[in-house]
């Protein structure tokens, strides 16, 4: 892969891992063999505020990211969010360029999730 197409993978967000809401409930009702490690990317204070029960906190802004990511399994199913999806899908971008394969993400994020009345924990 040349320097520009790895650049543009990582700047191009990666929509065919988009999962609504109503896919990530499915997926975090699975068996724990089964269920994605769930992953929060937002900053601490938005953590905080409020975050889907389950979840792992890693600030995709953090200088610790890379370094946290690393020291998990890469064979493993992530499925992450942050508030809207952006983040999350900088998160999978850089998650797939250090050789994760089967990450996912909320389409939405929390915005959407609480949309759909879904329950947030503290």
């Amino acid at each position: 892969m040349s320097f520009f197409s790895k650049l543009l993978s990582l700047l191009t967000p990666d929509t065919s891992a988009l999962v609504p809401p109503i896919e990530a409930k499915r997926l975090l009702a699975l068996p724990a063999s089964e269920k994605p490690l769930l992953i929060d990317v937002r900053t601490p204070g938005e953590w905080k505020q409020g975050r889907i029960a389950g979840a792992k906190h890693i600030d995709v802004s953090g200088s610790e990211f890379d370094r946290k990511v690393q020291s998990l399994p890469k064979e493993a199913s992530y499925l992450l969010y942050c508030r809207s999806g952006g983040r999350s899908g900088s998160a999978l971008s850089r998650m797939k360029s250090m050789g994760f394969s089967d990450v996912k993400h909320i389409s939405g994020g929390m915005g959407t999730w609480q949309a759909a009345g879904y329950p947030v924990t503290k």
